[in-house]
């Protein structure tokens, strides 16, 4: 049985809009991200010695290799939003870093 149009309205409202503007987050706060990690990645690129100094016991302490490859995760954002992708090749090699963003997480999924 279709759904009624009160459940369909209901779903756009509660879930789609929602799930928009929570991707157009994402996008924005991975552009500013992006323009703002020079230094910072030029520190991890040359002999880091930064270690994560985060003192509440998250699951996982930030690696320097954790960090670029949460910026080569977002420039692929970035990429997937503008269609600047070289080919799929390309597409697909950033979903690699997707293990390494979960492993980041500090609080559980919500439900």
């Amino acid at each position: 049985m279709a759904a009624t149009n009160e459940q369909v309205q209901q779903y756009v409202d509660q879930r789609v809009r929602p799930a928009c503007e929570a991707i157009r987050a994402l996008f924005t706060q991975s552009e500013d991200n992006i323009a703002s990690i020079d230094d910072i990645y030029a520190n991890l690129t040359d002999a880091p010695d930064w270690t994560d100094g985060r003192d509440d016991h998250p699951p996982h302490l930030a690696t320097p290799t954790d960090v670029l490859a949460w910026n080569a995760f977002i420039n692929g954002l970035v990429k997937f939003q503008n269609g600047t992708f070289a080919d799929v090749t390309e597409a697909n090699s950033f979903a690699a870093q997707l293990p390494v963003i979960l492993k980041l997480c500090v609080r559980p999924v919500v439900e």
